[in-house]
């Protein structure tokens, strides 16, 4: 029983030792994902978030102020095109966010499978590898657009649940359910999607639905157990590295410094978690593949 339950950590061992393997491109890889996470948290911090609650006091302000006023007519005057200016700071986070996520899981996977598979690679190396398409970026792609589209898609239902019910009374437990099962979804559902872009990474053949197909009948029926060792990891290690950001922003009226200080730490601890997860994901892949047993079964399902 010991051993059964030791194997399914195997793949989290295995990825562990994978930047070992070769550090000249994990290191940048990894500096990479700290910069984008250090810089992504500065970002809300600092523009996003006092942009977000100067427009919901805009509200409160007019509100209270006699329609008849000077006053009135300058606050809603401005509250206009601060409100464009949040649509616009929206987007641009959303295109940006979207662009370096595809970059990330890019570099993060072909990172991953290339080491595994043996070859060991530069950073410089992939990059030409890719640039010169020696190294197919089209089934990483379909996939990782099928999957940007589904989440668009489960947004609305994603959230609807929480506007219904807090337009009620008196279901706060029903309200609690929800969201944990809102929540599941969406962790389970992050997991399938990563397996599947590193599916498409490891096999050209497979992308897309397909891939995502293939992934959801690995992490649900096929691999069940080390499936579930992945959901834990795709939600302790967020859930872990998270405090460290409450602290920087705790330390920010007080020391400037020490705040940008904790939110690098926070930075470095996010974009390593984010690594391991991928390269867990594709040793994961990796390891379902190379079983005969396996493959049989996934023809079967």
């Amino acid at each position: 029983m010991a051993a059964k339950i030791t194997s399914c950590f195997a793949f989290l061992k295995e990825a562990l030792i994978l930047p070992t393997l070769n550090p000249k491109l994990f290191a940048p890889v990894l500096l990479l994902f700290a910069v984008i996470a250090f810089l992504d948290s500065l970002a809300d911090d600092v523009f996003f978030h006092p942009l977000v609650d100067d427009m919901g006091s805009r509200p409160i302000a007019v509100n209270s102020t006699d329609p008849l006023g000077a006053e009135y007519t300058k606050l809603t005057e401005e509250t206009e095109p601060g409100g464009a200016k949040l649509l616009i700071t929206i987007a641009q986070l959303v295109v940006t966010g979207l662009a370096l996520g595809l970059v990330k899981k890019i570099l993060a996977l072909f990172a991953a499978s290339t080491t595994y598979s043996g070859v060991r690679y530069s950073l410089a190396g992939l990059l030409r590898e890719l640039v010169n398409g020696r190294i197919s970026l089209k089934g990483p792609s379909i996939t990782i657009a099928v999957v940007a589209a589904l989440d668009f898609a489960l947004a609305v239902p994603y959230a609807l649940p929480y506007y219904v019910i807090n337009g009620r009374s008196g279901v706060l437990s029903v309200q609690g359910l929800v969201s944990h099962l809102a929540n599941l979804v969406s962790l389970c559902f992050t997991v399938v999607a990563v397996v599947g872009v590193a599916a498409s990474a490891v096999d050209r053949r497979c992308s897309g639905v397909r891939a995502l197909r293939q992934a959801w009948r690995l992490v649900t029926r096929v691999r069940r157990k080390e499936g579930l060792v992945l959901v834990l990891v795709a939600y302790l290690g967020p859930t872990v590295v998270a405090p460290l950001h409450g602290f920087a922003l705790g330390y920010a009226k007080r020391s400037t410094a020490a705040s940008l200080c904790l939110l690098a730490v926070y930075g470095l601890l996010s974009g390593a978690q984010e690594l391991f997860s991928l390269a867990a994901a594709t040793v994961y892949y990796y390891q379902a593949m190379e079983s005969k047993e396996v493959i049989d079964a996934l023809w079967l399902c």
